[in-house]
């Protein structure tokens, strides 16, 4: 039996929630991209039929998988520090630029198959249909952080988007090894964090 049939069981459908239970599956499935609206209507016990009346298309779906991503991302993000008030402090904007590089790297953790599909082939297209209509989106945090950095002298020069880059560069490309298990990334998510968070500062000052 497959993990979507075993956590969505048939008998959660007798209410008309099979829309959510496609989400949900797919939201726990390990290759997200490689999903098939077929796929998901079997492990669910439902024809494809009943799954293409609630998704014309598996790009349907995916948007939607995406944008619900996109939302948790940034829902980290905002747990991180609050992006309408800036940095009292140079150790407070210090401490936002590793908290933003902890949520980020715990959410890779946590939800692997949501990071790679949010962040993969198809990103640009996610990316420009899944911003929040109101509020800040997961793209505004990193420089957000950076102009804190500047702002207390902790940065010498006003980061631009080549700086903003670079940064998430750094903390993605530390996210992908540990995805991959390679063995000098597998110490803890705040070891992590502190150490991109620190190299990133030092490089923005050379």
């Amino acid at each position: 039996m497959s993990s979507a049939a075993r956590v969505f069981p048939l008998r959660a459908f007798h209410h008309g929630n099979l829309r959510q239970g496609l989400i949900n599956a797919a939201l726990c499935a390990p290759d997200i991209e490689g999903l098939s609206l077929r796929q998901l209507a079997a492990g669910l016990g439902v024809s494809p039929a009943a799954a293409y009346r609630h998704f014309g298309s598996r790009d349907d779906l995916l948007f939607e998988v995406a944008r619900i991503g996109f939302a948790r991302l940034r829902e980290r993000f905002e747990d991180a520090f609050d992006i309408s008030v800036p940095p009292s402090s140079a150790k407070e904007a210090r401490q936002r630029l590793f908290r933003l590089a902890q949520a980020y790297l715990q959410f890779a953790d946590d939800e692997p198959a949501v990071w790679r599909l949010i962040f993969g082939a198809q990103a640009e297209v996610y990316r420009n249909t899944a911003h929040p209509e109101a509020g800040p989106n997961s793209y505004e945090f990193l420089p957000a952080a950076l102009m804190g950095l500047y702002q207390h002298g902790v940065v010498n020069t006003q980061p631009d988007e080549h700086a903003a880059l670079f940064a998430w560069s750094a903390v993605h490309g530390v996210a992908t090894l540990r995805c991959g298990r390679v063995p000098g990334a597998l110490i803890s998510i705040s070891e992590l964090a502190e150490l991109v968070a620190k190299r990133v500062i030092k490089a923005l000052n050379d």
